[in-house]
């Protein structure tokens, strides 16, 4: 997985692992944005709260997105009605509102730099299908009171049949902004860790125990503020969502657009970010989890630097979310018996103001506070499960795992930059060469739930396509829900030498 614009252009902020045990009112567990904004809507009822994260501050999601902050998030209000009601769309819409409302606070009134920047938005189409989409959604518009704009055969910066415009929406680099946030915390004396994995959650009398760094916290309150939540408790969660990736590259071009922020929806999927200094942030390539084609990525590149006239990106790198089957998120009490573990997920990679969304209503659960949107976003909800695609793409999750038990296997010889699956000692393995000629062999069964995972072209990762965790080459763990790495058979071992010729006696976890 390749370093994003955002993450490179900053100096990293570093804090320590958790190395002693603690007794604390709440925990919250990923230090993305929807941690550090619940931490900080918290800290007005309490400064009894810790933040952990499993790797760096930012460098999942929250450090690898669009940098958009909008209510529009596709054409997603008249899906909303459709699904749920018009009641429900309005919340919804006032929900991003109130999100954009506070982000802008917050920045304003910290004097957080991280290039905020008022600007318009648009979602178009141009197929018969993205057509029909944009009116609808206008409609919707129309009927919610949300002011906007119909277009059609806009010519520029893109062609676009039909367009619908919002103004007074906003850009901002996200991971300047979590800095910003971090600091904050880092004022308010709440602590934060990092390279401190949950390993182990259980109940403890009337508060929970979590394992992280061989140590023990002891917390009233749970926050799950990863992408995937670390309980499923029978609630059917991954059934409720499943996992998406997309692309993203940033070009220099010598041809400027109006300082506006584009999502197309015909398929392929679109997405344009105007920067400064001639900088155009592009989305695209959108798929499953483990379902990466290098000649479709290289595919999507190339018509990015053709249509926009560079020679290269300057920085290519993917993101991750789950999308939510019934396009709202899922925040709030994991489930009934459950009042004090939240979660919040299903952003459908809108996390910019999905993630604040969350802080609040998870705040406001915390101290006992009543809010309007508990209910809707509830992950309790069975609406989810209800929608055709849900069932379908279930179905299809079954059928892959149980057909991944019985994989078609691959011959041994390997190519640099290539991974296939073998078979060594009548056990599966994943095989990959490395640029040095050094061969890579990890079990690539996922410790989730036991689907056996794809090697990805584009990023040289082995992802399940179960449930989305994705792995390194070497079986290190890259992101959840999985919360330990591949077994590797073997860290590696020089190309020239046949796998079946090398024999260990023991398995070893990889470092």
């Amino acid at each position: 997985m390749n370093t994003s614009y955002w993450l490179d252009r900053h100096n990293e902020k570093h804090y320590p692992a958790l190395d002693h045990d603690l007794h604390i009112h709440t925990l919250i567990i990923g230090g993305g944005l929807t941690g550090l904004a619940t931490a900080y809507e918290c800290s007005a009822h309490t400064k009894q709260i810790v933040v952990v994260e499993a790797d760096q501050v930012g460098f999942g999601s929250s450090g690898r997105n669009t940098g958009k902050v909008t209510f529009q998030h596709g054409a997603i209000y008249h899906k909303i009605i459709k699904t749920h009601s018009q009641e429900a769309a309005v919340a919804y819409y006032q929900a991003q509102k109130e999100a954009i409302n506070t982000i802008e606070t917050i920045i304003d009134s910290h004097g957080i730099e991280c290039q905020k920047e008022n600007k318009s938005a648009s979602i178009y189409g141009n197929s018969d299908k993205g057509i029909r989409q944009i009116q609808a959604e206008y409609e919707a518009y129309q009927l919610l009171g949300i002011p906007c704009e119909y277009q059609e055969n806009v010519k520029s910066p893109i062609v676009m049949k039909a367009a619908l415009q919002v103004e007074n929406q906003m850009g901002y680099d996200p991971y300047a902004y979590l800095l910003g946030l971090s600091d904050i915390l880092d004022q308010s004396g709440i602590a934060i860790y990092e390279h401190s994995r949950a390993d182990d959650i259980v109940r403890v009398g009337s508060s929970w125990r979590v394992t992280i760094n061989d140590h023990h916290v002891f917390a009233q309150n749970i926050v799950s503020a990863t992408m995937t939540p670390l309980l499923d408790a029978f609630t059917f969660f991954y059934a409720k969502t499943y996992p998406s990736i997309s692309h993203l590259a940033l070009l220099d071009c010598d041809r400027m657009m109006q300082d506006i922020m584009l999502y197309g929806l015909d398929d392929p999927m679109t997405s344009y970010h105007p920067l400064h200094d001639s900088k155009l942030l592009c989305g695209g390539y959108e798929h499953n989890a483990a379902q990466a084609n290098a000649s479709d990525f290289n595919a999507w590149l190339n018509s990015l630097c053709k249509e926009w006239n560079v020679e290269k990106p300057l920085y290519v790198w993917d993101t991750q979310d789950l999308i939510s089957h019934d396009y709202l998120p899922l925040i709030g009490a994991l489930a009934p018996r459950y009042p004090d573990f939240y979660i919040a997920c299903g952003f459908s990679k809108w996390g910019n103001t999905q993630s604040h969304v969350a802080a609040k209503v998870i705040a406001d659960a915390i101290a006992q506070r009543e809010s309007r949107y508990s209910a809707l976003f509830s992950p309790s909800r069975i609406e989810p499960l209800l929608q055709g695609k849900a069932l379908r793409m279930n179905a299809k999750t079954v059928m892959h795992f149980l057909t991944s038990q019985f994989p078609k296997l691959q011959d041994y010889e390997l190519e640099q930059g290539k991974g296939k699956r073998i078979e060594l000692d009548q056990r599966l393995y994943g095989m990959y060469c490395d640029e040095n000629d050094d061969v890579y062999i990890v079990d690539i069964r996922c410790p989730h739930m036991g689907c056996i995972c794809d090697f990805n072209e584009v990023d040289h990762t082995w992802d399940c396509p179960c449930h989305g965790s994705r792995f390194a080459y070497d079986g290190a763990i890259i992101k959840g829900p999985a919360q330990s790495a591949l077994h590797s058979r073997q860290q590696k071992i020089p190309n020239q030498i046949d796998p079946r010729e090398w024999v260990t006696h023991k398995d070893s976890p990889t470092s």
